[in-house]
Formats: structure tokens, sequence, C-alpha cells
């Protein structure tokens, strides 16, 4: 074997090759003409290369061959690789799809050769989690910046001990450096900021990262000439340590509670503009005096024994004594928030502060703090989550449907009734502006798009009623509101909006403007049909009394009518009905009149003229045949077939004697008979009289045609 130690070494390196994990390959520069290079050659690939880039023994071939639409791409990386000797890593997009690749290319002597090995990875998933986060950070920069406190992130580094020794600020908000003085601090350690910063800053950062508990707590710092109110609470739980701090800068406010303390010597004060009770307090923290500001606990005297017990909500209670009996161990400040009921029984949210006062040997001799009723605060908050709890339930029980579109990247979110409006299970689609635009009729897609890009131009709400087409079939009416959000140079990036299902409001509307055209057709019907009967009945009447007294019988006829119509289920009326029921209001005796035929469903508009026709005939008989004397009438009716349709014959036959008449004109019933059957029947009519008593006969087609008052073309 030590005969042949380049043999082994090549055999390590193509064992050592095969093994890499990316896909690699080893090419080497082949000269042009001029004796620049001209294109690469590959000299060795490991088995990954073909399973990441489909191409398999591409041993011997050229860069050229095997890429040639890149080709050019990578010549002057791998030279200058090949010229510096260096390694490179390039970053590109792939030539025949949307992935993130990363080569690395490293200078390789290789069987004596100068040659470049290049290893390939998919990065992918790297380069859109760090597009996700750069607007993730947009997003969170927009709400640091809108909020009054300080905020920052830092980095909390820790000495040997184990202890903070210093910070790195990761984030700070515009308002930092109004609330610290300290500029430009991203980047940069706190001690390089201000470097006699105190120990305990960084040593209450490292507690907090490492023990994973948020502190809130107040505290100078005479390096920076500041107090604050720090809010400090960890992020993650593991290296690096990070720690997020709210705060603001109290030091008006301490100066004037020192200030007071000046003025009493007896008191250490935590007095703010906000407070609305002054107390005083046992060492024990058990017994309260108020000395100033609103007495919240109402009229119970100057003092009341064990305040906590007597007041403090039960649920709260124990709490409450921690937090007083951890500040009487540490004789420091404490601050609690909770609920007391005062004597009236209602329940309130107090935000307590007090601070010790300390004798010379430093034993706490009294407490002194400050109360404020916080009730609207807390319930505030609690709006706000309740607000939201009752938004989303809101969108859910009145089918709102919701939708957040990323204008600049094309994500857009749906609610769940969007999904459902669409057409679509809950999550069945990844919805696009492609997927919704494939819903919407197409006869308004046009409109929606114009609607959409004049929103986004003028900046004004998007309000559109437009219909979509589920998958199927199922056309549906939806109406929708929403607004593009613009950046700092005034481009769309984000639109909102909401969309609601409006289908049968549609069709109500529709349905509305259906019934008024009706009616309106319905109302000209009846006043057409009345202005003929008044028309026709004048001619035989020789006064007004008898005029109107006809008139009335007639329209009271055709009233009969449209009531049986009602009634009748179908859209028909009976043919025995209709004549009993005429028969019953001219008050005709059972053993005057003969009534028989088969079972007939007349159609509306037939049932008009024949209770016209059959009053007519009554009237008349009352007044001049056999129904005003002792005569006796037979009607009776029959069907058949004609031209292939039923026709119904029906026959009017008086026996009775009738009285000489001078009068030999048509009247109302004679031509309803002889002239409207014919015209408005598409049938005959016939009217004869003899000495024993009179005959008439109507024949018509049984049709389904529709009352006057329906609309009929």
């Amino acid at each position: 074997m030590a005969d042949h130690p380049y043999d082994l070494n090549e055999a390590l390196f193509r064992a050592a090759f095969d093994a890499l994990p990316e896909a690699a390959v080893i090419l080497e520069p082949i000269g042009g003409e001029d004796g620049a290079i001209g294109d690469w050659r590959y000299l060795a690939a490991n088995r990954q290369i073909g399973e990441f880039l489909g191409l398999h023994d591409v041993t011997g071939r050229t860069l050229r061959e095997c890429w040639p639409n890149i080709a050019d791409a990578w010549m002057d990386e791998f030279a200058e690789v090949l010229a510096t000797g260096k390694p490179m890593s390039v970053v590109r997009k792939g030539s025949e799809n949307p992935n993130v690749y990363e080569t690395t290319l490293t200078p390789l002597p290789f069987a004596g050769r100068k040659a470049i090995m290049a290893t390939i990875r998919d990065a992918s998933a790297e380069h859109r989690a760090r597009e996700k986060r750069r607007e993730a950070d947009a997003r969170y920069k927009l709400l640091f910046d809108a909020i009054d406190e300080g905020f920052c992130i830092i980095e909390v580094i820790f000495d040997a001990s184990g202890k903070g020794h210093d910070y790195r600020f990761l984030e700070a908000n515009d308002a930092f450096v109004g609330q610290t003085g300290l500029v430009d601090p991203i980047g940069k350690r706190m001690r390089s900021l201000q470097p006699d910063i105190e120990d305990y800053w960084p040593e209450t950062y490292g507690r907090i990262a490492r023990s994973g508990v948020a502190e809130r707590f107040e505290s100078a710092s005479p390096a920076m000439g500041r107090w604050f109110d720090v809010f400090a609470f960890p992020i993650g739980d593991a290296a690096p340590y990070q720690v997020g701090i709210l705060f603001e800068d109290i030091a008006e406010r301490k100066r004037m509670e020192f200030a007071l303390r000046d003025s009493e010597s007896r008191l250490q004060s935590l007095i703010d503009a906000s407070s609305d009770l002054v107390y005083r307090m046992n060492p024990e923290g058990t017994v309260v005096e108020r000395v100033g500001g609103k007495d919240l606990f109402g009229d119970v005297g100057a003092r009341e024994s064990d305040w906590v017990e007597r007041f403090v909500l039960d649920s709260d209670r124990a709490m409450v004594r921690a937090v007083i009996d951890d500040a009487i161990a540490r004789r420091v400040p404490f601050h609690v928030e909770c609920r007391v009921v005062p004597p009236d029984g209602s329940v309130v949210w107090l935000s307590s502060r007090a601070v010790p006062v300390l004798d010379e040997a430093g034993a706490i001799t009294q407490w002194f703090g400050m109360a404020a009723d916080i009730t609207e605060r807390r319930n505030a908050e609690s709006q706000v989550v309740h607000s939201a709890q009752m938004l989303l339930v809101a969108t859910e029980i009145g089918k709102v449907a919701m939708w957040d579109w990323n204008v600049e990247t094309g994500d857009l979110v749906w609610s769940d009734e969007h999904f459902r409006i669409e057409g679509y299970e809950v999550g069945e689609v990844t919805p696009t502006y492609e997927v919704w635009a494939e819903r919407v009729h197409p006869d308004d897609r046009a409109g929606c798009d114009e609607k959409v890009e004049q929103a986004r131009a003028s900046g004004e709400d998007y309000v559109n009623e437009y219909r979509i087409v589920q998958r199927d079939g199922q056309m549906r009416w939806v109406s929708a509101r929403g607004r593009f959000l613009y950046d700092d140079t005034g481009k769309a990036v984000r639109m909102l909006g909401a969309m609601i299902d409006i289908t049968q409001r549609r069709r109500e509307e529709e349905w509305q403007r259906l019934l008024v055209a009706e009616l309106q057709h319905r109302v000209r019907n009846l006043i057409g049909m009345v202005r003929s009967v008044a028309r026709l009945s004048a001619p035989s009447h020789r006064n007004v009394d008898d005029y109107v007294d006809h008139l009335i019988g007639r329209l009271q006829a055709m009233g009969r009518t449209q009531s049986t119509l009602t009634r009748s289920p179908g859209r028909s009326v009976d043919l025995a009905e209709l004549v009993r029921e005429e028969l019953v209001v001219h008050a005709v005796q059972p053993d005057m009149a003969h009534v028989d035929g088969p079972e007939v469903a007349l159609s509306p508009h037939a049932a008009e003229i024949v209770t016209l026709a059959i009053h007519e005939l009554a009237t008349n008989s009352v007044k001049y045949g056999a129904l005003g004397d002792t005569g006796y009438i037979r009607i009776v009716w029959s069907t058949y077939e004609k031209d292939n349709k039923p026709w119904v014959a029906l026959r009017w036959q008086e026996t009775a004697p009738r009285g000489p008449t001078k009068n030999n004109r048509k009247g109302f019933g004679r031509r309803l008979i002889e002239e409207r059957v014919p015209y408005e029947l598409e049938g005959e009519g016939r009217f004869t009289v003899h000495d024993t008593g009179m005959l008439a006969e109507l024949e018509f087609p049984l049709s389904d045609a529709g009352s006057i008052l329906d609309t009929r073309t």
C-alpha cells in the first residue's frame, strides 16, 4: 500500500466526496482560443447531484452542454474563486423553478489540476422564513413606534459568575430616545453608551431572563439622571437570553414625590396625579387610615382593622397579602391591583402604591401610599377582550365574511364564513385573488376588477354588490365593502374587507318589483272591466236609480267571483258552486230550480264571464221570467270533446209565460251571452225567447286562462 500513496489518497477523497450530504461537483476550466476561460468541464459529481438537479453522468461534459441557459451567469464567480483561491457563497433563484439555492464554491487541486468544488443546497425555506420575518419585523416596528412609552428588546451579557454584566440593544421604538436620551442604540452595548450605568440594571435583567418570570418595578438611574417605571419580561427560555422592556421616565414625578418627602420628614410619598386616595398604613400592613383624597371605602371612620380581610374580594385576598408581606420583608415599595368591596356592596378595582417609612435603624415605622379607582380602565380592558370575542361571534352568527389581502405578496386570508359563501369547505383551497375572481359571475368580473382598482387609486372605500357562482352552479348575490391601507409613499400594501350574502334580499327586492308591476296591471284591468260593465249597462236602463242598482249587482257578482278564486285551490272554480251561489244571492227556492251537471273546474277568466252571465239571467228571470212568477228554471251542463279540446255546454231554460214587452233592444245580459262569450271565451252564446219561456245556451272550451286581474299576454 505504501507503493501507491496517490491511489489511496484519491480513493479516500472519492469516498469522502460521495459521502457529502449536499449535491457536489468538481469542475476544471477550459481555455478558449484567446487563452481566457471559455467553459468548465465536470471532473466529478456525487450521487446527490443527480437526485438534486435531475442530471446523471455529467462527468466529462461541460457546463455549457449541461446548462446552456445559465452557464454565462456563473463564469465570473468561477473565475474569481480560481484566481483568488478564496471560497465564495452565492445565493440565487433557480432558473426553472422558484426555489432559492445556496452554492458554495471552493478552490480545489484535483489530480494535479486546478479545479473548484461546488456544493449546492436548497435554501428556499430559510429564504421564505427571512422574508416572513422581515414582514413581521415591519409590523412590530409600526406597533413599537406607536407606543408612547419607551420600548426595547435587549440581549443580556453574563459574566463568568452567571450574573448579568451588560446588555446589547437589539430593537428600540421611536419613544426610546426621548425616554432615555440614548441616541442610535441598536447593536450597541449599554456600557458603551453609558459607561457608569449601575450594576443593578444588567443584574435585574439577567435574573428576569434566566428565571423566566416578568417583573414590574421602579428604580432610579443616577448615571442617566432619570427614574424609570419598568415592566420587563423574558423572551424565550434559552440562550441568547433576551428581555423585552416597556418603560417610562418618571423622573419628574419622582422629583415631586421627593419634594413632598422633604416637606414631611416622616412620610415617603408615592402620590401621583391620577391617585384618588392618600392613606397611611401601620407597619404590618393591616390598619389603613385615610389622610386625604377620595374615600374609596365609604364612611367607615378614620381607622379600620385588617383592611385586606374587610374590603378585599375573597379571590384577591391571598394575592394582596402576599404582595404586602413580600414588601415588608424586603422593606421596599409595593404596587398591587385588586378588587375591593366598599360598604355599598359594589365591586371596585383599586390600584394601590405604597412606600415604607424607615427609622434610623431601617425598620418600617409606617407605610404611606396612594390608591386610585381603576375600575374604568379595567372595564375598558375587559371590554376590549369582550369586543374581540363579540366580533368573532357576530361574524359567525351574522354570517359576515372577512378578508385580509396582502397586496404586495398576494397572500390572502379568508374567514371561515368567506370560504362558505364562496362555496368551499373551510380550508379547502388556498385563497388568492385569482381564486376569488374565478367565483365572480362572468358578467360582473370586469366591473369588480374596475371597482377594486378605483378604490386602490382613490383611497376611497371599496363598495360593491355582485354575483358569485358556486361549484354546483348556484348563484349568490353578495355585498362587499373594503379599504386599502397604504405605506408612507402612498403605495397600497394591504386591503381589509367584509362581505355578506344578500341573495335573499335581492330576491325580495325583485319580488317586490314584480308585485308592484302586478298590482299596477291588475288595477288597470279592474278599472277597465268596471268601465266596460258600466258602459254596457247604461243603455238598458231608463233612470239613474235602476242603472245604479243593476251596476252594483253586476259589480258584486264580479266580487263574488274573485272571492271564490281566492278560496279555491289550484286557481280554478267549481261550476256547480258558482251557479248555486248566484241562486242563493237571488233567493231562489229549491223547488223552483233544477241544477245538474258533472264536476267542471272553470279557469279564473271563464268563471268571471259565466258569473256575470248567470247573474244577468237570474236578475232578468226575477223581473220578467220564471223566478218572478210561478215558473221553473232548469240549469244543466255537460262536457264533450271538440277539436281535441274539452268543451262545456251550459243551458239555462225557463218554463213560464213571459209578459209582453215594448222594449225589443238587447239588454246587458243578452249582449253578454251573444257577444262577450264568443269574444272572451272563444266559444258560442245563444239567447232565445219563446212563448213558454226562454233558453240561454253557452258553449266554450275549457282552458287555463287567468283572471282579468292576472298578468295575461
